[in-house]
């Protein structure tokens, strides 16, 4: 994993179709890392599939009301989405994957592939930051304030040695807002109004409301990162 950069190599050949993996409580973020075990069947292949191709999927967010259509290609979901690769994966004995998905970049739906796959693909647009509009000293300032808010919010937990050095390196302000917001015990609708905002400066600031609402509330993250594996 190459924190907070991703390497342009793995989206220079991207065609904008990517297939779907569309959840109700899961929001992955760039340069965060995601793991999960596939056992439904359409998700097993969805996973063979990109295995044998370049290895992306697209974590979607499902709206509202999606449990009666969940098991069909038309279940609603938010059409801002973090396009991951698979980082690692483990096929095991009875068919079910374990997976490590990487987020790579945000991206929007512009349309489904109506095909005959058992899975949604999707066409897409890939969603770069804006420029922050902020001065040097202002961002730097900005990149103090969630990093001090962050360290408040974390004392005491069990990070791995990746997530560490993550937070070490020389990070951009969009970067450092989409890990930490990924770090943060945020209702699904929460993290995903953060996932949409591609104004970094905006960004900045809706993650530094969640770590007062967190430090006010003396609610923190999990004790362990990465976390557990999240179950399709």
């Amino acid at each position: 994993m190459t924190p907070f950069g991703s390497d342009p190599e793995q989206l220079r050949n991207f065609t904008g179709h990517v297939p779907l993996f569309p959840l109700p409580d899961a929001v992955l973020f760039p340069n965060a890392l995601l793991p999960l075990m596939i056992f439904e069947p359409r998700y097993r292949q969805m996973v063979a599939d990109a295995l044998a191709g370049d290895g992306l999927i697209a974590m979607a967010l499902l709206k509202p009301g999606w449990e009666d259509s969940y098991e069909t290609k038309s279940a609603p979901i938010r059409s801002t989405v973090c396009i991951g690769r698979i980082a690692s994966s483990k096929l095991l004995p009875d068919g079910r994957y374990q997976i490590v998905l990487e987020g790579l970049t945000r991206a929007e739906i512009l349309d489904e592939d109506q095909s005959s796959s058992e899975y949604r693909v999707a066409r897409t647009e890939l969603c770069p930051d804006m420029p922050t509009g902020l001065s040097r000293d202002e961002r730097l300032r900005r990149q103090r304030e969630l990093l001090v808010g962050f360290q408040q919010v974390a004392a005491g937990c069990d990070f791995d040695r990746t997530f560490h050095d993550s937070l070490d390196a020389d990070l951009p302000l969009g970067g450092l807002c989409d890990v930490i917001a990924y770090s943060l015990p945020l209702e699904p609708e929460v993290a995903q109004s953060i996932l949409e905002e591609t104004d970094v400066a905006a960004r900045s600031l809706l993650v530094l409301d969640e770590l007062r609402n967190c430090i006010g509330s003396g609610v923190g993250r999990p004790s362990v990162f990465p976390p557990p594996y999240s179950l399709n």
